[in-house]
């Protein structure tokens, strides 16, 4: 039997995506949801800051899991699209380094591999080596992190069970999982920053 939330109200402190997203959810379960936020804007990161005649992107500088959006939308009896648009951006990510290399980030397989030759003959290959690793990380990832909100190593062990659990390779920090695969530091540097969109360190975060 489904819990009936009707007429429960639930305040939701912050409008930024987060905020926004679990009023969203609340609401499609039947609460009653109050959102409330400190700025006259909602959308946290997500913003334009208007000063002098010119206007300054605040973020997000990359969106890299448009399903969950899409999730969310459907969720509430919504089409995305209508209401969201999203345009692919040819490369997805420019890297300047102090030597003058520069290195983008495409998912074109062959720009990808021309681009990461400049790097050195072998790089090409351990990239491609470290994408199959962080698909099988993904995919793990997909089912408990996103499907039912695990987010402790204790939650994701019973969910898993025991040896399913060592392919979340928890053992290594992030920096250590992508220096198994890439020797080149360049690279390790342009993926190592990844780990910053959310808040954490390489070298503290798990692989």
């Amino acid at each position: 039997m489904q819990p009936n939330y009707n007429n429960m109200r639930v305040v939701v402190i912050g409008g930024g995506l987060g905020g926004l997203s679990a009023a969203i959810s609340l609401a499609t379960e039947g609460f009653k949801v109050e959102l409330v936020e400190k700025n006259d804007k909602v959308g946290g990161k997500l913003n334009i800051l208007e000063k002098d005649g010119f206007s300054f992107d605040l973020g997000p500088s990359i969106l890299t899991m448009p399903h969950i959006f899409d999730a969310l939308f459907a969720k509430a009896g919504k089409n995305r699209a209508d209401y969201v648009g999203i345009e692919k951006v040819e490369p997805h990510w420019r890297n300047f380094f102090e030597d003058g290399t520069v290195i983008d980030l495409t998912e074109d397989p062959a720009k990808q591999r021309q681009e990461l030759e400049k790097l050195g003959p072998k790089v090409a290959e351990e990239f491609e080596r470290f994408m199959a690793y962080s698909k099988k990380l993904s995919d793990e990832t997909e089912a408990g992190y996103f499907g039912k909100g695990l987010d402790s190593f204790w939650a994701l062990l019973k969910f898993y069970g025991p040896l399913r659990s060592l392919n979340f390779d928890v053992f290594r920090t992030m920096d250590q999982g992508v220096r198994r695969f890439i020797s080149d530091p360049k690279l390790v540097e342009i993926l190592n920053y990844f780990i910053k969109y959310v808040g954490s360190s390489p070298y503290d975060a798990p692989a």
